[in-house]
């Protein structure tokens, strides 16, 4: 697989050639470079598939200034508009030229890009709420673990049915 690295303003007529070459575009995704290093912090991968010639390659084009930008390729490709969008909410790089720029995931008034890595986190409290034990959909199951006549293990899920001494009674008679 090839991989190449662009600067920002070389992506829009790279893109074109790569179109008319028969290169199609099957995703764009991007990338915060913080803590790894580069020339520039944010940057675009984007994966391309050549069907006739079966090759794949991928791109990556380097966003420069603040905010990290980069022309759009949606009159190029068409499928990036969403991809473009999800780029700008999540990372919050802009695409110049770019039909509809706005948020796709996250609420418009939502602040800041959540996938940056320096977006704080735990901004929203998350309550993590038991499940109730109510799988009753065989016999030996009832909502109390008594009533079931089963051991409950610590996620409340039911284990074997518990052995009593008829049980044993029954085994040994058996055999």
């Amino acid at each position: 697989m090839e991989q190449t690295i662009l600067r920002a303003g070389e992506w829009s007529e790279r893109a074109a050639k790569l179109r008319s070459e028969g290169w199609r575009l099957t995703d764009l995704c991007g990338l915060d470079r913080l803590g790894i290093g580069g020339p520039v912090r944010f940057e675009i991968v984007c994966q391309l598939l050549h069907m006739e010639d079966k090759k794949r390659a991928s791109i990556h084009v380097q966003a420069e200034g603040e905010p990290p930008t980069i022309p759009s390729v949606t009159e190029v490709w068409p499928v990036a508009n969403f991809l473009e969008r999800e780029a700008f909410d999540m990372f919050g790089i802009h695409f110049d030229g770019h039909p509809n720029l706005t948020r796709i995931l996250m609420p418009d008034e939502w602040e800041g890009h959540p996938l940056r890595k320096d977006y704080s986190v735990g901004k929203i409290p998350v309550d993590f709420a038991p499940q109730p034990f109510l799988q009753i959909d065989s016999p030996g199951q009832a909502p109390d673990a008594g009533e079931a006549e089963r051991e409950v293990d610590r996620l409340g899920q039911p284990g074997p049915p518990k052995r009593g001494p008829a049980d044993t009674k029954t085994r040994e008679a058996g055999k």
